[in-house]
């Protein structure tokens, strides 16, 4: 069961406001032909689709020759797999009378079936179907419009943000499943990540990179809208030397920007991509060197936060996470709350689980980390009384023993729920 309102009274907080945050659930895929040919006119573009059969061996080296190809990946037309139930799928084999293998169909921005085989194919015989029919993608359709108006923003950011989507899939980074969670919640680091060789890293990075820097030095990319900027949230950087060094030199253009106006929450979501990607920035140093507006103490987008915490969790820097959310800690329990979580079905939600997964959570394991046992009990236990919850003494126990604490866990399984 997934929570999909929230309601959130911060009385005393807010002033007795009353925030409500409702959440929309996603669009689904296209579930008919009809459907399917709405998207691609909407979206302007040709898209690869793959139905696949009881004898699908083919389909996944089928979409990494997508992404490996060089004159494939620069037209980087989206990919839709459809699975052999699919109803868009069947629908799709009835109307050209296909049988149920798996194969490939290449549809057209009107939904037109231009060319499809039950198998692979060539990355150059894919190449040169495209050609054919005179489909050169957004990319090269971006490419060609800004050697035409250079100093369009616009344009700029959207490219950037292909070239960044498209340089993800190359280097298997595609922002689409999560990554693996250790046992505690934390990001699962990869067993042996290294850097891209030059020449490869030239190839699959370069244009993103030049492009990121031109962008950001131009100081015109605070006027862009977000979404333009929706690669950045996954680690462009991580193993592109090019993109780290983009980084680095951008950083600081960001970071003066956010010295102007701290509330900026564009300029936060770009320095913490930067960040990650430049190997770690300091987030402690850059709040000290920033002179909020009276009365905006935290002026920290939480998202910014918690995202922050999460990459030092991964990377051990515990002694930044107890620096960053020690105070907010002591700031919270002084604060009035009363906060109601509903779930989709009316029913009342634990009202600590997210606090606790967002920043009570990392607070207590950076300390079971750095071996300080008694201020982690001390944080729990006054938890217990800030907001009573059922949940915490399993939450807690498990988080102990997941640290090397079965003592502390024994104890935190036992607290008893202050009544009333």
């Amino acid at each position: 069961m997934r929570p999909f309102i929230l309601m959130a009274v911060l009385c005393g907080v807010l002033a007795g406001q009353t925030a409500t945050i409702a959440l929309r659930r996603p669009d689904k895929e296209p579930e008919t032909l009809a459907q399917l040919a709405r998207k691609l006119k909407r979206d302007r573009t040709a898209t690869w689709v793959l139905l696949e059969g009881a004898r699908s061996e083919w389909v996944p080296g089928f979409r990494k020759a997508l992404a490996a190809d060089d004159e494939l990946s620069t037209v980087g037309l989206p990919v839709l797999s459809l699975g052999s139930k699919s109803p868009l799928a069947s629908e799709l084999r009835i109307q050209q009378g296909w049988g149920t293998e798996a194969r490939w169909v290449l549809m057209a921005p009107d939904g037109r079936s231009l060319e499809s085989e039950a198998g692979p194919a060539n990355p150059k015989r894919l190449a040169d179907l495209l050609a054919g029919h005179g489909i050169q993608g957004r990319i090269r359709e971006l490419e060609v419009f800004l050697a035409k108006h250079p100093g369009h923003l616009q344009a700029q950011e959207t490219l950037l943000g292909l070239y960044l989507r498209t340089a993800l899939v190359r280097t298997g980074q595609a922002p689409s499943p999560p990554p693996p969670k250790e046992a505690d919640g934390g990001a699962k680091k990869a067993d042996s990540e290294q850097f891209l060789p030059e020449a490869e890293d030239q190839a699959i990075w370069g244009k993103a990179a030049r492009l990121l820097e031109r962008v950001i030095q131009s100081g015109d990319w605070r006027l862009g809208p977000m979404w333009t900027w929706a690669a950045m949230r996954y680690p462009t950087g991580r193993l592109s030397p090019l993109m780290q060094e983009a980084s680095r030199r951008a950083l600081p253009v960001v970071e003066e920007a956010l010295r102007q106006h701290p509330g900026h929450y564009q300029a936060w979501a770009v320095w913490a991509q930067l960040a990650e990607n430049a190997g770690g920035r300091s987030l402690r140093n850059l709040m000290d060197s920033i002179t909020p507006v009276p009365g905006d103490a935290e002026f920290v987008p939480e998202s910014i936060l918690t995202g922050y915490i999460q990459g030092a969790r991964s990377r051990g820097d515990w002694a930044s996470v107890v620096d960053l959310l020690g105070p907010r800690w002591e700031q919270k329990q002084e604060g009035d709350y009363k906060i109601v979580a509903i779930d989709e079905d009316g029913l009342k939600v634990d009202a600590l689980k997210g606090q606790w997964d967002s920043f009570l959570k990392p607070l207590v394991e950076a300390h079971l980390r750095l071996g300080s046992t008694q201020e982690a009990d001390r944080i729990v236990r006054e938890v217990m009384a800030w907001m009573p919850s059922k949940g915490l003494p399993g939450w807690a126990s498990a988080l102990a023993a997941n640290c090397g604490q079965p003592a502390l866990a024994a104890q935190w399984a036992t607290l008893a729920v202050p009544k009333g």
